[in-house]
């Protein structure tokens, strides 16, 4: 057993590495970085006879600094443009695929209608496309709907995507069906139901979806190169691999401060989550 716990932390600390790399490296100076992560020959290496550099990971800075934050949070204007730009895209999906979802999972599982598993069987193929599949068509609709150089041309896929719908109804499978005849027997609406019924013990359903979805488009760069065309209508996650190539000093801050809201929001669903899974295990 204590092999197996050894094991599994080894391998725990190799996935961590290079997020522990990023951290570090943030709090060093730029002229550090530079040295350590610039393959670029100068004068100097010519004159001590070095013709080839290579990159060195360096874990602990020689000297703490915060200027890379400085740099990035108050000398790069258009950094928190596009941090601003990645929420107006990740939060209305999560918001809209969080509430699509429930509905549609509520009328998949509790109601009672003809062809209802065959139109779910549907939901599952496109589910299981791939990007690549299903990225020309919503070019084209969106393009129909003169929307393919804004922002909905991205949200509106997002909030009707079936994996929510998929995550939801198993979720939803788990209620009691008692819960809803006892319901039902004494007046209930399908509303009330939804309110007072399904949605109370829908909350660890509802923190694994909005983690999902919050990390998927929080991450978005396939759907962005292909719509958006306008450079300060950009994401946050598409300047990153831009000031990779120009500004190599900043690359880590930067990195480190566009992933401190995934991480927030996933703090945040995993309690939730937890939760809800212990008044689960109560009921």
């Amino acid at each position: 057993m204590r092999k197996s716990y050894a094991i599994l932390i080894a391998l725990s600390l190799i996935f961590m590495l290079p997020l522990l790399i990023t951290m570090t490296n943030s709090l060093m100076s730029e002229a550090e970085i530079g040295l350590n992560y610039t393959t670029k020959l100068s004068i100097f290496d010519a004159v001590e006879g070095i013709t080839q550099k290579f990159v060195q990971f360096v874990l602990i800075p020689e000297s703490v600094t915060l200027s890379q934050y400085a740099a990035v949070l108050f000398k790069q204007p258009a950094f928190i443009v596009l941090l601003m730009n990645s929420l107006k895209i990740t939060l209305p999906v999560v918001l809209g695929n969080t509430a699509v979802s429930l509905l549609c999972a509520y009328a998949f599982t509790i109601w009672q209608w003809k062809h209802k598993e065959k139109l779910f069987f549907i939901y599952i193929i496109v589910m299981l496309m791939p990007l690549q599949a299903v990225l020309v068509p919503n070019y084209i609709i969106a393009d129909w709907l003169h929307i393919k150089t804004s922002y909905l041309a991205i949200i509106l896929p997002g909030i009707f995507s079936p994996f929510g719908v998929f995550l939801l109804r198993q979720s939803m499978k788990g209620i009691p069906k008692e819960y809803f005849e006892a319901a039902k027997i004494d007046g209930a609406s399908d509303w009330y139901i939804f309110l007072h019924i399904v949605l109370p013990q829908m909350k660890s359903g509802i923190a694994a979806l909005s983690m999902l979805v919050f990390i998927e488009y929080w991450n978005l760069v396939e759907q962005v190169i292909v719509f958006i065309k306008d450079y300060f209508k950009e994401p946050l996650s598409v300047f990153l691999s831009r000031i990779a190539d120009g500004q190599i000093g900043l690359i880590f801050a930067a990195s480190c401060v566009f992933m401190f809201l995934p991480l927030w929001f996933l703090a945040i669903g995993q309690r939730n989550l937890e939760k809800g899974i212990e008044l689960s295990g109560v009921k």
